[in-house]
């Protein structure tokens, strides 16, 4: 009994902490995100998107984190240690986990381990991939999510990402086995404005309401809309321009191959 209070209290302290919300203001408290507004009080649990213990765990508890999509679930390891991880689809309570490298080339099939892909066999839902080694699971981490291997190229694999677009990517980096849990989360109604509130949104102005001083689209007699390329809030095209920065460019001819 004591061991078990003495580890929801280490849970409550290491693993979590009470996040603020600042409603879309900057240090100054000025507006900088339109229709951002208040949200409900919740608390930010850290998550670990490493996964190089190299021991193996339990699954101990199941939780419906409010800061994203898809459940995450609590693995006390054999050393003792205890974090959060997301977790994949049919993966129920007393589930045996292993985080790590392996030692052995041989293939592996379980739900929930995160192996190298070089571990993993082909034409096989992963989801929670590394794009280098070491740097932390990156991709494919929303909920229903998976991606697919579907080749080798000498030390690379080919993967095909939920977008339609292959991605090679070292055989040493890290890869949860399975599809991300909460599938039916995108058949799920939002339902009422409320809702939306308490996730911290709050209901947008056309800029064509607003005064010339708040946005280029404002000022003017009756609600005829200016005869003008349409912009932000701020002055930056945002229909038919792309905002996408050149590094981004260049990571994309780099990596990605349309199909």
């Amino acid at each position: 009994m004591f061991y078990i209070n003495y580890l929801k209290v280490y849970i409550n302290k290491k693993l979590s902490f009470g996040k603020a919300f600042s409603g879309g203001r900057n240090f100054l408290g000025r507006v900088c995100i339109n229709a951002r507004g208040s949200i409900s009080k919740r608390r930010y649990l850290f998550v670990d998107f490493f996964r190089r213990i190299n021991n193996f765990g339990y699954l101990v508890k199941i939780i419906k984190d409010s800061n994203r999509t898809a459940f995450i679930g609590l693995i006390l390891y054999d050393n003792g240690l205890c974090s959060y991880i997301l977790l994949t689809e049919s993966v129920n309570l007393g589930h045996k986990i292993y985080s790590g490298n392996l030692r052995s080339k041989e293939l592996v099939t379980n739900l929930n381990w995160a192996v190298p892909l070089k571990n993993i066999n082909l034409f096989t839902q992963i989801c929670a991939i590394e794009l280098y080694p070491s740097v932390g699971l990156k991709l494919v981490r929303s909920a229903g999510c998976c991606a697919i291997a579907i080749g080798k190229i000498k030390n690379k694999i080919i993967l095909k990402m939920p977008s339609g677009w292959q991605l090679f990517i070292s055989n040493k980096s890290l890869a949860t086995i399975g599809q991300v849990s909460n599938y039916n989360l995108k058949f799920s109604s939002i339902g009422k404005a409320g809702k939306m509130r308490a996730l911290g949104f709050r209901s947008n102005v056309r800029g064509v309401a607003k005064n010339p001083v708040d946005h280029a689209h404002g000022g003017g007699n009756g609600k005829k809309a200016k005869p003008c390329a349409p912009v932000s809030a701020n002055g930056k095209l945002n229909k038919s321009h792309t905002n996408r920065k050149r590094y981004h460019l260049k990571l994309r001819r780099k990596f990605f191959k349309k199909i």
